[in-house]
């Protein structure tokens, strides 16, 4: 398997430098490149019969003041957003139907996100990533569309600058609550001749709300876009973020917390250094006036530590009466992560058919240390390889396009350490059908159905050890999606209604637990459902007063030990309105975040409260400046993000009181 993934990302190098050579004779000065446009990398994956929701370049300038894309995203149905830290700097985590992000694809150009062996994904190690974005695509749901980790609960595509159209560059200063502070800027070429360029820097810092909790992180991004001619070009990406935190993965106790609202339930001794560093070779073209073609190769790199204060974790999690000994580990790991993926898009009038391949191969060394010995406590690798084969096409007659999607996908992970280890192998055939009926000009109807599966993840597997001592699972988890819904598109006014159904087959559901790796830990349970409706909405009743909605209800069953429980972390109701207002270069916007209550343990016996925020934000533009101030949670409510199970009683992360943050940004 290892010969064949090499000789694969071997072939698509081979075919990438053949293409611009044979192409390279035909360069021209016409600087207008609009057939390029249409060849976005990401458009191979993205879906026209899905629903899902866009962010453009406008919308992510707009909102990003350093924060992780988590909470921007938070603003869209069915999606929830919390963090460690208790306001939106260092580690947070991102729901889509109450599924965890290990379940929800998350791509960069077409480049996986998520680490080979945790399918994990830790923005924090990609500080102020949006500032390089020119569109997020969101889709909810179960999809097989994308490179890397399955789309169980949905997918999210990141789309790099575009070189052509993002050629704006601008300097950035904002200061906020808990001494928040951002800076940076970037630089955009435009296209001079055959070249094109896109450089930025920045730097961001908090001190978190949660005491010792803070943020340090600096990032450069990089894209450089060479234009063979008006139909192919070439891109180079290279982004490298490095990110210092202080930990608070363990939450805090009611009593604690209403004695000392910012406590941590980490210790001061907890605290971490990643660094990560992504690059990618990108073709896109043309060939003939019917086949576009895409190939690329990409290497992600990350390197860093944790350190793990045992007694803390113990006296918290497990035995209150622990007897200390002073023992902190090391947790030291680094990984690689090799790829590339080769696809064509046929467009034959009626019919289009789009065709490619993934391969990745990824190893992560796991190194254990402490305080008190010099031997390692642990030295493994693991080692994930991963292929798949994908065809889909869509035939459009009389306003009904109808589609297919088929993916054949295998896995394998191998373990290296001291203990033998045999090799786990999955083989997947996932597919999908979907139709979308234009009505007229206005109104659409659209069905789907997709079938998926998900290998488990290494934490998975080892029940939350660094260290194999035995499988706790080998099962992979199926679903069935089955969505369906209404799109309206008015000239002041537009809707989407989604409704879906999805039925699980030993889904790996989160009880409540903590590993020894401070993982969440996930158990089999044969039979679960998730099953709701969905709404986005947009309305203008005048002139430059803008109406935004987007809500979600969902009712989540899983049957374990022959009883029926509701899915953990799964709020049945999430709403976001918003009332926004222009005029002149003034803009004011005002919004309401509420979440129903939702249960944290498998058992429900624990409950997190309804959480009610308001946010306002104020902005003013003059020429090439805008400056803003946000406010957030002006009510000043206390509420909990998360929870965790505790030795004797529940521990409750809690999110910001009233905070602000200001800033200025400077076009040129």
């Amino acid at each position: 398997m290892y010969c064949s993934l090499k000789k694969i990302l071997c072939c698509a190098m081979l075919s990438l430098v053949g293409i611009n050579a044979a192409q390279a004779e035909t360069y021209d000065n016409d600087t207008t490149v609009h057939q390029l446009d249409e060849v976005s990398v990401v458009s191979f994956y993205r879906s026209n019969l899905r629903t899902g929701t866009t962010l453009s370049r406008q919308n992510i300038t707009i909102e990003n003041r350093g924060q992780e894309p988590s909470f921007i995203m938070a603003r869209m149905p069915s999606v929830m957003a919390y963090s460690d830290t208790g306001n939106e700097y260092g580690y947070s985590y991102i729901r889509m139907r109450g599924i965890d992000q290990t379940r929800i694809n998350m791509t960069l150009d077409g480049m996986p996100l998520n680490d080979g062996e945790d399918m994990n994904i830790y923005f924090s190690n990609f500080p102020d990533l949006l500032s390089s974005m020119h569109s997020i695509k969101v889709e909810n749901g179960a999809n097989i569309d994308n490179n890397g980790a399955a789309g169980y609960a949905g997918s999210i595509n990141f789309e790099s600058v575009d070189l052509l159209r993002d050629t704006t560059s601008s300097a950035y200063a904002g200061y906020g609550s808990y001494n928040t502070l951002k800076v940076g800027g970037e630089y955009n070429t435009g296209r001079k001749g055959r070249w094109a360029a896109h450089v930025k820097l920045s730097h961001q810092q908090s001190d978190g709300y949660r005491e010792h909790a803070y943020n340090n992180a600096q990032s450069g991004f990089v894209k450089i876009g060479y234009y063979i001619n008006n139909r192919h070009k070439m891109d180079l990406l290279s982004f490298v973020g490095q990110s210092r935190n202080g930990m608070a993965w363990i939450g805090s106790t009611a009593t604690e917390i209403a004695t000392n609202p910012r406590s941590n339930g980490c210790s001061s001794e907890e605290i971490d250094h990643y660094i990560q560093n992504i690059n990618k070779l990108q073709y896109q073209g043309y060939i003939g006036e019917t086949v576009s073609l895409t190939a690329s190769v990409y290497y992600n790199y990350a390197t860093g530590y944790y350190t793990f204060d045992v007694d803390n974790f113990m006296c918290r999690t497990i035995d209150p009466d622990w007897a200390a000994t002073g023992e902190i580990d090391y947790y030291n790991q680094e990984f690689h992560y090799v790829g590339g993926n080769a696809a064509a898009k046929f467009d034959l009038n009626k019919w289009k058919i789009t065709t490619g391949v993934n391969a990745s191969t990824f190893n992560r060394r796991h190194l254990g240390t402490n305080n008190q010995q010099e031997a390692a406590l642990w030295d493994n690798t693991g080692y994930k390889n991963d292929i798949s084969l994908f065809v889909k096409s869509t035939y459009t007659f009389n306003g009904v396009t109808l589609g297919g999607n088929l993916q054949y996908r295998h896995a394998d992970f191998d373990y290296r350490g001291d203990q033998p280890f045999n090799r786990i192998d999955w083989n997947f055939l996932n597919w999908s059908l979907h139709s979308r009926w234009q009505c007229d000009r206005y109104n659409a109807i659209y069905a789907g159905v997709t079938r998926t599966h998900r290998e488990p993840t290494r934490g998975d597997m080892f029940g939350g050890e660094e260290n194999y001592t035995t499988l706790h699972t080998t099962q992979a988890e199926r679903v069935l999606d089955v969505e369906g819904g209404y799109n309206i598109t008015l000239s002041n006014f537009t809707a989407n209604v989604n409704l879906y159904y999805m039925h699980f087959d030993d889904e790996l559901i989160l009880n409540g637990a903590i590993g020894n790796n401070g993982q969440p830990i996930h158990i089999n349970a044969a039979n679960s459902y998730r099953t709701g409706v969905e709404l986005s909405a947009t309305y203008y009743p005048i002139a430059n007063l803008r109406l935004t909605n987007s809500s979600s209800y969902s009712i989540n069953r899983v049957d374990y030990e022959q009883e029926q429980y509701t899915h953990v972390l799964s709020p049945s109701w999430i709403v976001n309105q918003e009332i926004g207002y222009r005029i002149g270069g003034c803009d004011v916007g005002v919004g309401i975040r509420y979440r129903s209550s939702m249960y944290f343990d498998l058992n429900n016996r624990y409950r997190i409260d309804p959480s009610l925020r308001l946010n306002a934000s104020l902005s003013y533009t003059y020429r090439n400046i805008t400056a803003g101030v946000y406010v957030n949670n002006i009510l000043n409510e206390r509420s909990y993000s998360n929870g965790m199970l505790g030795a004797n009683e529940p521990l409750y992360f809690i999110e910001t009181p009233c905070n602000f943050f200001a800033d200025i940004r400077v076009r040129f």
